[in-house]
């Protein structure tokens, strides 16, 4: 396969809007599908060395594996080792756990499973995790383990029917992909499996697939279509784009037009261009260092970056680039400056260096004597959530039959249900403990990213809302029931959440029920307890983070004037918290030196345990059209 230079131009195609994306420069919302064009062009070029190799009976999985290493491993292992380094110093004890965990997972190419293990409300912020970005080399390396074994199979057993098996195969990934992001969209981002197809569309190309074409308008016009998809993606997709499933089709045949037929066109001779060939040469450089130098620096300032920031990490990220490809990348590559064996022992060994080195920062906590007492208890607010939340609260796909559901207070059929999405775990276990001293009982039914909304969000929770909904009408014992739930987020709320909601309150009146509003805890700028650890760790003072009460009441005053319309009607009542937290101006996230948040919405249980007081009322006595703030 003869060298083309418009290739590594489509690598700094890809390379750049994932840079401008994760630095959050506008109009690259869609930077992400860069690592889709990166998926295209290696699944191109390994199968087209794979395939020339055993045509000429000189391949060999050995060499193969050894070409993969050079190319992979020594940045890698720079990048990892510069993290570990730089958490020592800036990192709090959960957030150094977490990278300990991933250094383990990236060193044995399987973070793109660590991350979608841990996706949901406890993982560490995605835009503090710094190893976040190796899940794309992870699902590379778990694709060419596997690959080059099957290829190698299909050609010695199956020659002829070599093309319309990897049509299969691809065909099959892009299905599975399309399916798993409606039905288990983490899952489909991170693995292997529902990214193979975009890999296997460069294998295609380089097996022949789709003959060359001599039209050179007919070229030059494909190479345009391909630049344009990509521009399209990039500048069209959003993280609320449903990722990849056939969206993910836009980027990857933009990447196999352009590798199609850019050949001696005025797109390939642009993609030719020296400094874009030069982008390419080190775009894996680019991609390794650019993450981390963001996210130390974000976790550093604690504050968003500002302009200025931006760009000196832009062009420090460019500038380390630069120096690992010429210093580390490029000398590894030269069998002459390292021989194959001392290659493989000296992977070996650092690979053992670096799992050991994470085993020691997660059974040290963190390495938590690195860090002031003060900071360290800031810090462990994030874990400060109620001690049955596992057994008590329904994830997305998991099942707890609704007579089993946790019951608080004294043992006794419960009077009173939390009916929620994940805001009400804390808050039932609060109020389990208000119930125990009255002498009540208090049952939850919570759901992860469920309101109490009858006929809104995915099929499990609206499967769990209708039977949870009878549940509450048909047994008497459970007279008052508090619906919560997170409500400051109106992307989410479809136009029928309005009407869903009335029939959720009418239907409880209707069975006799003592409706309570709970109204929207007010939502955190950042992670509470990370940043107040943070400023105290830098000594700045732990009241600059507070909530602007006007933006608080600007984001929700569709949901308030909806709460407060239902609040008119017979047997029910409102708990307002946002003005037992708020005062003038702003609202707390901080009282007597506690936490009131594990992360930016999410009351803590001591946040919980703050706002207990405003329901008294409706354990001493009915509770009857109360109001309480």
């Amino acid at each position: 396969m003869r060298y083309r230079s418009e290739i590594d131009g489509l690598r700094a195609v890809a390379v750049i809007p994932v840079l401008l994306f994760h630095a959050e420069v506008p109009f690259f919302a869609g930077g992400y599908v860069g690592v889709d064009v990166f998926f295209v062009i290696s699944g191109y070029l390994i199968t087209g060395i794979i395939s020339r190799e055993l045509a000429n009976g000189r391949f060999s999985l050995v060499a193969f594996y050894e070409r993969r290493m050079r190319r992979i491993f020594p940045c890698l292992m720079a990048v990892i080792s510069f993290s570990m380094v730089a958490a020592i110093f800036l990192f709090l004890p959960e957030d150094f756990s977490h990278l300990s965990k991933s250094v383990i997972s990236s060193v044995l190419f399987s973070s793109n499973i660590l991350f979608w293990r841990e996706s949901g409300y406890f993982n560490a912020q995605g835009d503090l995790v710094p190893l976040l970005h190796t899940w794309s080399l992870a699902v590379e390396e778990q694709f060419y383990i596997l690959f080059p074994l099957v290829f190698v199979l299909i050609y010695r057993s199956a020659r002829s029917n070599l093309l319309i098996i990897i049509v299969a195969l691809a065909t099959t990934s892009f299905l599975i992909s399309i399916w798993g992001i409606r039905k288990a969209p983490t899952f489909t981002f991170y693995m292997a499996p529902t990214r193979a197809w975009e890999l296997l569309t460069g294998s295609l190309l380089a097996l022949g697939l789709v003959p060359p074409t001599k039209n050179r308008m007919g070229r030059e016009g494909l190479t345009l279509l391909g630049i344009a998809l990509i521009a399209s993606a990039v500048c069209l997709f959003s993280a609320r784009t449903p990722f990849p499933g056939e969206y993910a089709g836009v980027p990857v045949l933009g990447a196999a037009l352009i590798i199609y037929a850019s050949a001696n066109t005025v797109t390939g001779r642009v993609l030719s261009l020296r400094p874009i060939v030069f982008i390419g040469l080190i775009s894996y450089s680019i991609y390794l260092w650019h993450w981390p130098i963001l996210v130390f620096a974000k976790y550093y300032l604690v504050d968003a970056l500002p302009s200025w920031g931006v760009i000196l990490a832009i062009i420090l990220s460019l500038l380390i680039a630069t120096l690992s490809w010429r210093y580390i990348e490029t000398p590894f590559r030269r069998e002459e400056i390292v021989k194959r064996r001392p290659l493989f022992v000296g992977a070996a060994a650092v690979i053992l260096v670096f799992i050991t080195a994470g085993i020691l920062g997660l059974l040290s906590g963190g390495w938590v004597s690195r860090v002031p007492v003060e900071v360290a208890y800031l810090a462990s607010f994030r874990n400060d959530v109620s001690p049955r939340r596992s057994d008590c609260h329904r994830g997305e796909g998991s099942a707890i039959a609704l007579s089993r559901s946790c019951v608080f207070g004294v043992p006794k059929l419960p009077e009173f249900a939390v009916w929620g999405d994940s805001h009400a775990v804390e808050l039932a276990f609060a109020l389990g403990r208000l119930a125990e001293q009255h002498g009540r009982s208090l049952m939850q039914v919570s759901y992860s990213s469920c309101p109490p909304v009858i006929g809104t969000g995915s099929t499990g929770c609206q499967s769990h809302n209708d039977a949870t909904l009878e549940y509450l009408r048909s047994h008497s014992h459970i007279r008052t029931i508090f619906l919560v739930a997170f409500y400051d987020n109106k992307s989410s709320r479809p136009p029928t959440y309005a009407d869903g909601f009335r029939r959720t309150v009418s239907t409880l009146i209707d069975a006799g029920k003592h409706v309570v509003l709970i109204y929207p805890i007010p939502r955190s700028p950042a992670d509470v307890p990370s940043v107040l650890a943070r400023y105290a760790w830098k000594g700045i003072g732990t009241e600059r983070l507070a909530i602007d009460r006007g933006v608080y009441l600007r984001r929700n005053a569709e949901i308030l004037d909806l709460l407060d319309s239902l609040a008119r009607q017979r047997n029910v009542s409102r708990v307002i918290p946002h003005e037992y937290l708020c005062h003038e101006e702003s609202c707390s996230v901080l009282f007597d030196g506690k936490a009131l948040y594990f992360d930016d919405h999410h009351l803590s249980l001591a946040g919980a345990q703050r706002i207990a007081s405003l329901f008294e009322p409706f354990f001493v006595g009915s509770g009857q059209n109360a109001d309480m703030n």
